[in-house]
């Protein structure tokens, strides 16, 4: 009876005729969605924050849906609350059907997790040996061969382990909570982290730790005691960190200035006058927070000025699973999204040495392939592929390492969407690296076969 219920908010907004009101119907049906789906799954269990249908869908339809708003916001004429110009009625109908299709997707995708029937687990297949510094260990190691892998032609293995390095380092600063006398080297290294991904200038490298960590912290201490100090902190960085970003990824990528010449430009007041970064904050909250208004590029071009794709875009995230020392001349991945992007008018180039780099989502390779048809089978399977690889982590390896740390190492990519190419890549390859790492954690004395099997 529930899987009817994952459809209810897209039956009633594909019934409503007024944009307005079938844009808030499908929002609200997305906060529904995820309200509904975590009761279901825990409504005889504790809270576990880790939990995908926590963590990793809040991330992938917090950004695919709910951020939305600010864009909504924006068109009908409002900037936070200040009314400046008349609403754009065309781009609301447009955006309030886009989000039909967000919301009817995010159906399907609950469809294909709780399709998945699980078992319950009475033991796991092996238990862990955690020592003092062994956190810190993982990170350093995963760190190190991440530098290089990327000489070789297992390039693609540096992002796996850059991702475990950060989520390793996170996880020993939780670990030094309830093992004070590390506390004070685990917050050192946790703070290196952080001050790398400042100065590289992409906001996910400080962003992700810090979400991370507030969900270690959600497992330990609880709701009410967590956000009062969590809550606080993600505001002041959302507040902050637009204008600031913008100052080091100009300073870092188009000037080449060094950290020490990143940190005195921030030394600047003027960069913290109240209305520059409430207006960089605007424009972050409405273009760069969400991808809403490029997803309705692509419905507005397929299939009226472009047929559907059909099977050629699940074709090229089939190629992408063969390594290219063994396919040379295959095509770039990256080449053939970003086209998608560019013959869509969802980026649009304004030079040949333009380096603008843009690509379609999850939700937009489905729509582009058939339509409501392949948005119901890719995110089925989506959802189903979610649940499937949480269930067997746990099964192996628990909670704490199988869930908390190898799921969003491995399948990161299922938090946060991306082109088919990618997608399908880096989950194959994900899953093949579940039974490698299972390896070599056992060469490395980090877990042992549990004896009451």
């Amino acid at each position: 009876m529930h899987f009817l219920l994952f459809f209810l908010p897209f039956v009633i907004t594909y019934i409503t005729k007024d944009p307005t009101t079938s844009y808030l119907i499908s929002w609200f049906g997305s906060i529904y969605l995820i309200v509904f789906s975590i009761y279901l799954d825990s409504k005889n269990s504790k809270l576990r924050f880790f939990n995908p249908l926590i963590l990793s869908q809040g991330l992938f339809y917090g950004y695919t849906a709910i951020t939305s708003i600010f864009y909504f916001i924006d068109q009908q004429g409002y900037q936070f609350f200040e009314k400046f110009s008349y609403p754009n009625n065309f781009e609301i109908e447009a955006l309030a059907n886009t989000q039909k299709y967000i919301v009817f997707s995010h159906a399907c995708y609950l469809f294909g997790y709780f399709l998945f029937q699980k078992k319950e687990i009475t033991s796991q297949e092996y238990k862990l040996s955690i020592g003092t510094n062994t956190y810190l260990k993982l990170s350093l190691g995963a760190t190190i061969f991440a530098l290089i892998f990327l000489k070789t032609p297992f390039a693609q293995l540096s992002s796996y382990l850059n991702i475990f390095s950060t989520i390793c380092a996170v996880k020993y600063l939780g670990y030094s909570l309830e093992n004070r006398r590390v506390f004070y080297k685990a917050f050192l290294y946790f703070l290196s982290i952080m001050v790398i991904g400042f100065l590289s200038g992409m906001k996910e490298s400080t962003l992700f730790p810090l979400i991370y960590l507030g969900v270690i912290l959600y497992d330990k201490y609880g709701v009410k005691r967590t956000s009062l100090v969590f809550i606080p902190i993600i505001l002041a960085y959302f507040y902050f960190i637009p204008t600031i970003n913008g100052v080091v990824r100009n300073a870092a990528w188009y000037e080449n200035k060094g950290a020490v010449d990143i940190l005195d430009e921030l030394k600047d007041a003027k960069i913290y006058e109240t209305d520059r970064i409430k207006s960089n904050n605007w424009a972050f909250l409405t273009t760069r927070l969400s991808e809403i208004s490029m997803l309705n590029r692509y419905i507005e071009s397929v299939p009226i000025r472009r047929p559907y794709y059909g099977f050629e875009i699940y074709k090229y995230g089939i190629q992408s699973l063969v390594p290219r020392f063994l396919w040379p001349s295959k095509q770039s991945p990256d080449v053939t999204a970003q086209q998608r992007a560019i013959e869509n008018g969802a980026l649009v180039l304004n030079s040949p040495n333009d380096f603008t780099s843009a690509k379609p989502q999850t939700i937009a390779d489905a729509y582009m392939s058939f339509g409501y048809i392949s948005i119901f089978l890719t995110f089925l399977v989506y959802g189903y592929l979610v649940h499937y690889f949480y269930f067997l982590l746990e099964k192996k390896f628990g909670y704490d390492l199988g869930v908390s740390i190898l799921f969003y190492s491995l399948f990161s990519v299922l938090s946060k969407g991306g082109c088919f190419e990618n997608l399908f890549n880096t989950t194959f390859y994900g899953f093949i690296l579940i039974y490698i790492t299972g390896h070599i954690f056992k060469r490395l004395n980090i877990i042992e076969p549990n004896s009451y099997l």
